[in-house]
């Protein structure tokens, strides 16, 4: 290589090397360096100065290895979900309500004891925490498209007036809530068939609890799942389906079920608790010991 001028780095100009500003030498070109600081993968040591670098033939001058600053990105704060929850509550109209009702077959009472609002676009239900606490809101627009306030958690649909003991339905989402309501039983609705487990696992504690599923397969499932979570704090836990041909509570209703049927519904179902849950799984792990041996 050519000698060339060897030029003192600056601020605006700092090493390639090591990134700073002070006691390294570049060449006017930018194809070499002298390092006082870094000798890894150096050519030689150039006396007090420090190590050569080669850094390009062509003689354009490489971009120097500058320090980033870390970006500062604001959290955005967090939404007072009570506050809109209760703005949005304000908004319906009696004839709005009353129509959300028919459409659902379901009461306005009940609508109303689970904080149904209006935000322009769709019917809002607020999601709570298992103190009562809105962590978010729900939105079922007139399109029938289900979506949450952005931001929001998964929480539970809870009736303003929910009684703090006694016999307790847990629903799918908050029609089919609203619907156990107006068949005067105390209860309580969760996001989806996968959701809300943790939740009410602190909500129903000690209590004697049914699950209504939805009659499909992932209902099934997902209602059986929550059974063998909420078991291990209540008093007793029951699953309860739709019959045949319904797939929801709502339905059911829809279809002429009095709160005297679906009481004798639930009274028949063999009641679960930690003790049952465990012979349960012990009968059903032989079992599928068995098929595994067969096989």
């Amino acid at each position: 290589m050519s000698e060339c001028k060897m030029c003192r780095v600056s601020r605006r100009e700092p090493c390639p090397i090591c990134g700073k500003h002070d006691w390294c030498l570049v060449a006017a070109d930018g194809s070499a360096a002298i390092c006082a600081r870094i000798e890894d993968g150096s050519k030689k040591r150039c006396g007090e100065a420090g190590w050569l670098h080669i850094l390009r033939d062509d003689g354009l001058r490489p971009k120097p290895k500058r320090t980033q600053r870390p970006i500062s990105i604001p959290t955005p704060p967090a939404k007072d979900f009570a506050a809109l929850a209760k703005r949005y509550e304000k908004a319906p109209t009696p004839e709005g309500l009353a129509a959300l009702a028919a459409e659902l077959n379901v009461s306005a009472k009940s609508l109303s004891r689970l904080g149904v609002g209006w935000n322009g676009a769709g019917h809002t239900f607020p999601m709570r925490d298992e103190a009562g606490q809105t962590i978010g809101v729900r939105i079922r627009y007139t399109s029938g498209f289900k979506a949450a306030e952005k931001g929001s958690s998964n929480g539970l649909f809870i009736p303003q007036d929910l009684p703090p003991e006694g016999l307790l339905l847990v629903c799918e989402g908050p029609t089919d809530t609203a619907a156990a309501l107006d068949l005067g039983l105390a209860a309580v609705g969760r996001p989806s068939c996968n959701t809300g487990a943790l939740l009410l696992a602190k909500l129903t504690r000690g209590r004697d609890l049914v699950i209504v599923g939805d009659s499909d397969a992932p209902g099934r499932r997902g209602a059986e799942r929550l059974a063998s979570v909420l078991v291990l704090g209540c008093r007793s836990v029951r699953i309860v389906f739709p019959p045949e041909g319904l797939k929801d509570l709502r339905a059911w209703k829809a279809a002429g079920v009095t709160p005297e049927q679906l009481r004798t519904a639930i009274e028949k179902m063999w009641p679960l608790n930690v003790k049952v849950e465990a012979r349960m799984r012990k009968r059903k792990d032989k079992s599928h010991g068995r098929r595994r041996s067969e096989s």
